[in-house]
């Protein structure tokens, strides 16, 4: 099933068929974290991976990821043990 928006591809100059192989890669992943209990968040630039614990009302940080992200503030913090979280 093709996704990619053919217009909007050719608008920006960009081949489909690359765009594409990004969702199928990021179709993939996103199965992935989701089997792991995971949220795929984005911020302010940045990317995590993180992990509602239960115990906790912000999301444990589990990993950053390395490009452009976007999808709400990004914000983080210690919290009273250290750990690293941030909003989910």
């Amino acid at each position: 099933m093709k996704r990619a928006n053919e217009r909007e591809c050719a608008e920006a100059g960009i081949d489909p068929s690359r765009i594409e192989s990004l969702v199928q890669r990021f179709d993939c992943l996103a199965r992935e974290a989701r089997a792991l209990g995971l949220t795929i968040f984005g911020g302010s630039g940045l990317g995590s991976l993180r992990f509602r614990t239960g115990d906790h009302e912000h999301a444990l940080i589990l990993a950053g990821l390395e490009g452009p992200w976007d999808g709400g503030d990004g914000g983080c913090f210690p919290d009273d043990r250290g750990l690293l979280r941030g909003e989910s």
